[in-house]
């Protein structure tokens, strides 16, 4: 079932389960398929069943958010012999509030150590395993995180960000399933309060470069350095999804996107409130 996937990501899989494939698997997944939410906003059934998730990702290349990404991870790595489990989180952005738990990751358990492995956390996302018993600054890709251990069994997940921490999402160690995915699931697509509802979000992220648009603003980053470039037209936006995010999206869709979602933001002053939330 995962011939095709692996085989776009160049991976072999290995004789006995081991960290070092985790770490080429999460580094190319991000850099193949990007995160984004254009299904949501074209108001696409998006079933969780995993032959639509291969479907979208693996045959259409059309990303997709993290249930779509990180159920593909899980299911692959079970069908390699890795030991994993489903974990639940809520997103705070480095706002802690009381909010549902929208975002799906996946622990991974070898030679007794517990590793977050996390392929749909948008351009934030770490692109290595994180070891959940390491409280330490942990490199992972071009970016820096930590592990916080909280009294209660939870655990916040900490991008240092310009030297400072910033709180990505919490998780804790309940037993979940694909019925809580499925809540979380809905509430993204369809609550009206949902930033996926309201915003177009979208990011890929190469080992040497990372790219995000939200809304009206593009922001490239490159060993360190940041660019933003403001989106004004849809012929831009037509650009930057098909050449920038190698997404299949025709010139109509990116002209409803742009009308819809982009053009509404540039009347706004500063960047637009919309956090990468899965």
């Amino acid at each position: 079932m995962f011939d095709v996937y692996l085989s776009q990501l160049s991976l072999t899989p290995p004789e006995t389960p081991d960290v070092d494939f985790l770490i080429k698997l999460i580094e190319r997944h991000v850099a193949t398929y990007s995160f984004n939410n254009t299904g949501v906003l074209l108001r696409e059934t998006l079933s969780l069943e995993l032959s639509a998730i291969l479907h979208k990702l693996v045959t259409r290349k059309a990303g997709g958010f993290c249930f779509e990404h990180n159920k593909l991870v899980m299911h692959c790595l079970d069908s390699l012999g890795y030991d994993t489990r489903l974990v639940m989180g809520r997103v705070f952005n480095n706002h802690i509030r009381d909010v549902p738990r929208t975002h799906r990751v996946t622990l991974v358990t070898l030679d007794g150590e517990d590793y977050l492995i996390d392929c749909g956390f948008g351009a934030s996302v770490p692109q290595a395993p994180l070891k959940l018993s390491e409280q330490g600054i942990q490199q992972a890709g071009n970016r820096q995180y930590t592990i916080k251990p909280l009294p209660n069994g939870e655990y916040d997940v900490v991008l240092i960000k310009e030297g400072c921490p910033f709180v990505l999402y919490r998780i804790d160690s309940a037993v979940y399933s694909e019925a809580d995915c499925t809540a979380g699931h809905l509430y993204s697509i369809a609550h009206p309060q949902a930033v996926f509802v309201n915003n177009l979000v979208v990011s890929i992220n190469k080992p040497d470069q990372t790219h995000a648009l939200i809304n009206h603003t593009l922001t490239s980053t490159f060993q360190g350095r940041q660019e933003e470039t403001r989106v004004t037209s849809a012929e831009q936006l037509t650009h930057i999804l098909q050449r920038v995010f190698i997404l299949p999206v025709d010139t109509a869709i990116c002209h409803f996107l742009f009308e819809r979602y982009v053009q509404p933001h540039l009347h706004q002053d500063g960047q637009p409130a919309a956090p990468e939330q899965s």
